[in-house]
């Protein structure tokens, strides 16, 4: 085997047992234990040693940080929308998602873990979400755009989702409409599904 092939197999089984670690990170929050996620847990679940983990993760932070691509991953998200169109569509197509891995949303927004997996990419979803306010209302003075911003990061979570599947009885696909449908009345813009109004010619 040259140096070349024997360099790749060892970052492959790197990369799987990054994964693996995530992975058993992701499935110990889900059983929505009330204590804290700690990396002996971890270890264990993964079937590798603490020490291991440790060169994957510098800290428990680090694999906290890590923990949230991972999650968005399961659920079909790229990322945080940039848009306000991205911004109005991303409820439709999480939102059905989020029924498919119900106990792992629902650890993430009920256990001491998920909330810090959350508050663990705060700054990038705010970024995020005031950039979509940006975009559909550039003129809107800052403090308005946050208040509008906080409002849309609302409707567009796990939060939302719960509320109107638990409380409503909306599966998925129809707790994603109605999510989609509140976000483009607060940017201004046009719903997906008035936007096929008016492509069909029924424009109200």
């Amino acid at each position: 085997m040259s140096s070349h092939e024997l360099t790749s197999l060892r970052e492959t089984h790197k990369d799987h047992t990054r994964t693996r670690i995530l992975d058993a990170a992701i499935d110990e929050m889900r059983e929505g234990k009330p204590d804290a996620l700690t990396i002996a847990k971890v270890a264990e679940r993964a079937k590798v040693t603490e020490r291991t983990i440790y060169r994957h993760f510098q800290t428990r932070e680090d694999l906290l940080n890590a923990v949230w691509p991972r999650m968005q991953a399961r659920v079909g998200s790229s990322g945080f929308p940039q848009t306000a169109d991205e911004l109005i569509a991303t409820p439709l197509r999480l939102f059905p998602r989020f029924d498919e891995e119900e106990g792992l949303i629902r650890a993430s927004i009920s256990s001491e873990t998920g909330r810090e997996v959350r508050l663990s990419s705060n700054a990038q979803r705010q970024a995020a979400m005031l950039a979509c306010v940006a975009d559909a209302l550039p003129e809107m003075d800052n403090a308005a755009k946050r208040r509008r911003a906080a409002i849309v990061q609302l409707i567009d979570s796990a939060y939302a989702w719960s509320v109107l599947r638990d409380f409503w009885g909306l599966d998925g696909a129809e707790a994603g409409r109605t999510a989609s449908e509140a976000i483009a009345i607060l940017l201004g813009r046009r719903s997906p599904d008035d936007q096929r109004d008016i492509v069909h010619g029924e424009e109200k």
